[in-house]
């Protein structure tokens, strides 16, 4: 009985270093493609309530940018691999997984729509 329970053990410390071990390397490992860790997209947002604007999400991947310039009547998606840069905003719409930031459009008419996809509506830069 003994040996089948040191068998065991080992079994579960061999899997236990190599689960550890792959985890470690895939952490040292850079990014196959910079532009999938994040950065912002810019577009042009307009769906059947609002826009044309221009807009910017900001972080997004590249992949994340294609679907968005797809979505509703959007047009002009680029992304780029940085920060999105901030001046001369109208407003920026604070949601918990990414930010989008107008360059122009009717202030109240965005914040009211912000608020509609649950975010937090902050006037200017």
């Amino acid at each position: 009985m003994f040996g089948h329970v040191h068998h065991a053990l080992l079994r579960i410390a061999i899997c236990l270093i190599v689960t550890l071990g792959g985890t470690t390397l895939a952490a040292q490992q850079a990014p196959i493609n910079s532009g999938e860790t994040g950065g912002h997209c810019r577009f042009n947002l307009q769906n059947q309530w609002a826009g044309p604007y221009k807009a910017y999400i900001d972080p997004s991947t590249a992949a994340q940018c294609d679907e968005t310039g797809k979505r509703d009547q959007n047009s002009g998606a680029t992304f780029a691999p940085v920060a999105c840069p901030a001046p001369g905003r109208v407003g920026t719409c604070a949601k918990p997984d990414a930010s989008v930031l107008y360059d122009d459009g009717e202030v109240s008419s965005i914040e009211v729509d912000c608020g509609f996809q649950g975010g937090t509506w902050k006037a200017g830069s």
